[in-house]
Formats: C-alpha cells, structure tokens, sequence
C-alpha cells in the first residue's frame, strides 16, 4: 500500500522498506512505523545533545495475524522519523561554563534542551525588553513583539509545560526550588502567561479533570469543534473568566497554597501591567504585557483546542480517545515531541525524549483503543482543517496502526462524530482502566 508523505513533495509516493522475509506476510500495515537508517540532519554549530534511547528492533513488536487492509481503505505507510529526529528547540549554544553549570545542577541531563532555550530566552529577549523600557517606541515595540514571539513563543510554552510536570532542576534546596519556578513566575508572564498560574491550570485542572466540560476551564468537550464562532467563545471564555475560575477552582478543592499562589500571581500581574505603563510607556506596556496577553491566550487555546479537537462521545475520558498523534513534523522537533499528545495523557510523567519510541512500543494500545493518528502535518494545520472543514485533508493524513479498517468516508464519518459538541454522556465506558492511569498520571 502506498501512501502520500504530508508536507513532502506533492504526489511523492514514500514506501516502506520491505520486512524480513519471516514477517513479510503479515507486515501490510504494522510495518509502516520502520524508521529510516539515514544519519540524522548535520547541524552547523555545536549544541548540547539530547540523548535518547535507542531505536529498537520495531518488527519484532508487530503482531502476526494482522490482516491485509483493503484497497479501498485508509491508513498511509510511512517511516517514523521522530525517532532519530535533530532537536530544534534551543536556538544556540551557550558558552561552555554555562553547560557545565547546566549538567551539574539539572534534575535530568535530557532536559539540556529546555535549559539552554531558557538561556537563549535570557540573553536576548530580557535585555531587548530593558533596551525598549529605556527607549519606547511603538515601531520598536512590534519589532520586539514580531521577532522574539516568532523565535520563542512556541518553543517557551512547550519548555514550560514539560518543565512543570517534571521539575528542571535538582530539587532539595531553597536554590534548586526557586530555579524551578522561574518558568512560571518569571518567564512566563514575559510571554503574556499570568505569573504563577500555569501550574494551577495545566497539571492540577487540567490533567486531573481530562477535559471534562465544567470541571476544566480548557475543557473542549461542549463545542462543536470544527466551528470557529464555537471557538471565539472557547478564547473569550479563557481570556476573561481564567482570572475568576482559576482561584475559584483552588477555592473549592480547599487548596489553599494554590489560591493564595493564583491569586498573589493574578494580582502581582496587574501591578506589573499598571506599573509598565506608568513608570514606563504606553508603549512599552502594550508590547510587552497587553498585545503578549492576547497573543499567547490565542495560541494556547488554538493549540489546545486543536489538540482535543476529538473526542469519543462513549468514553470521553479515556487518555487515547480524547486527543490523538501527529508524526513527522518539524513542530516536534520545535516542541519536545508534543506531537505525542496521547501519550502525555495516557502518563503525564513520561519524558519528552522517550515518546517517539514509547509510541511504537504502544501501537497495540493505539490499535485496539481506535486512536486517530496523523502523519506530516501539526496540530495548528488540524485546527485550520477543521475550521475550514476540509475533513478530507485530514483523512489524507491519517496514519492506520491497526485500528479498524475504514474506508475515506467512514474515516470522515468517524472524525465528524467525535467532533459533535457533547451535553450527556452514555454511561459505558470501554476502558475503565483510563482512569486509574489519569489519576497515577
């Protein structure tokens, strides 16, 4: 079967390498996630590497009664090039006394990459934001706002997301757990992210509530998500109510150090926005606290909302069914392998570096729970296909790992009902064991 490579040259078939001859008969769809042999991209100039494990002898996880898929049906051959992928995310090299520094001191030598972005982030963007304090201008203002959320922005978020679920640096001292709140408390709010909110939403409401609608101020669940006047609500919703449901949430589960930590963070925020425009400009305010505001909770929400885009309406809280995959996009390389989304539900705990192998490893698990899988596109070209309802150029994507055979239009048909706005709930529940991994996650 010959499938379409997203994002390569139009009409360039991309097969895959023929398995063993002991595997061959049963390898139509399982061998499709057999990486490439080629040596990863050279780079340039020298930067920390992440190491990751292996790639491993992936025909050996295949099973060996799968079934020939029909002719008639969908599901591409590709490679995964996830696996042997060059990270993307810091921008360069810090001296070497910094990376020296940097080994010592962080809780995982894998997370290299998050550390040394977050010094990128320091030596060019605080000192341009000083440098516009002292001389404001508007041209200058969007100049700083244009280059440095274009370089940042995508990459900041990510860093800070996988840096608050897994703590960047050693913890134990009043040093190491001050250095491990500056992503939220510091730099966040460079980027428009209230200070120290994000911890708040993303790991206590977030993944504890899984996107439940009226438990998770995120939640996707009660839109029709192909939509975009359901997503403008979904964004005005975030925009003005995260500053009353997010205290209130920590108000009615009782956490006070999260509603005192919430609501200083809100409040420390304002202050810093009313003291930006009075001691410093209008200028220098708009471009560095409202226009960043504005512009980070567009794309956090585009970005979540693209990425819980669909939802099984039977079993809505299970962690394969509530959000899916994209491989072989420059984006994870750019965002630690978010395109992995269905594993960071399934174990919010699992390292960045270890989704693109830990994915073939559950390729039973993505088969028999019916997750949707994408090739060569991003979670931003799947909010764009579905706000513009080219459903068709998603099921051109979709990657089958042993899901059941469909056809383009059951595809389609598929897609669309997990796309419905849901109200109620059947009470079945397929997976029942997709809570205990939420709740451990």
């Amino acid at each position: 079967m010959v499938g379409r490579m997203g994002g390569g040259a139009k009409g360039t078939p991309i097969r895959s390498s023929k398995p063993p001859p002991a595997t061959r008969a049963s390898s139509v769809t399982w061998r499709l996630i057999r990486p490439q042999t080629k040596s990863p991209p050279f780079r340039t100039h020298a930067r920390p590497s992440v190491s990751r494990p292996p790639a491993p002898a992936l025909t050996a996880a295949f099973p060996t009664s799968h079934p020939p898929i029909d002719p008639g049906c969908v599901g591409k051959e590709v490679y995964l090039d996830d696996l042997t992928a060059t990270r993307n995310e810091a921008v360069f090299a810090p001296p070497a006394f910094v990376t020296s520094w940097l080994k010592r001191n962080l809780n995982d030598e894998r997370d290299m990459e998050i550390a040394v972005l977050l010094f990128n982030i320091a030596v060019t963007m605080w000192p341009a934001a000083v440098l516009l304090f002292n001389y404001p201008s508007h041209i200058l203002g969007a100049c700083y706002f244009a280059v440095f959320n274009a370089v940042f922005m995508q990459r900041f978020i990510l860093a800070m997301h996988y840096s608050t679920h897994r703590r960047l640096f050693k913890p134990g001292t009043w040093a190491g757990e001050t250095l491990n709140k500056l992503n939220i408390c510091l730099y966040a709010p460079m980027f428009g992210i209230p200070c120290n909110t994000y911890r708040l939403h993303h790991i206590v409401m977030h993944h504890v509530d899984n996107n439940q609608w009226n438990k998770d101020l995120s939640a996707t669940e009660a839109y029709q998500r192909d939509n975009v006047l359901h997503w403008v609500c979904y964004w005005v919703r975030f925009m003005a109510g995260s500053w009353v449901e997010l205290p209130y949430y920590s108000f009615k589960k009782r956490r006070w150090d999260l509603f005192a930590g919430c609501s200083g963070g809100f409040a420390l925020t304002l202050a810093s926005w009313y003291g930006a425009w009075v001691y410093g400009s209008p200028a220098f305010a708009t471009w560095t606290c409202f226009v960043p505001f504005v512009a980070v909770s567009t794309a956090l929400m585009f970005g979540n909302w693209s990425q819980h885009a669909f939802v099984c309406p039977v079993n809505p809280r299970c962690n394969y069914r509530l959000t899916y995959a994209v491989l072989n996009h420059p984006d994870n390389q750019k965002s630690y392998n978010d395109g992995f989304h269905t594993l960071h539900h399934a174990n919010s705990m699992t390292h960045w570096s270890e989704f693109p192998t830990t994915f073939v490893q559950k390729l039973d698990e993505h088969a028999r729970r019916d997750a949707l899988v994408f090739n060569g596109i991003g979670f931003f070209h799947v909010g764009f296909a579905l706000f513009t309802r080219n459903h068709g150029y998603l099921a051109d994507h979709y990657v089958n790992v042993g899901q059941p055979k469909r056809t383009r239009e059951e595809l389609i048909a598929l897609m669309k009902e997990r796309l419905a706005p849901m109200s109620t709930w059947r009470n079945k529940d397929e997976f029942p064991e997709s809570k205990k991994a939420t709740k451990a996650a």
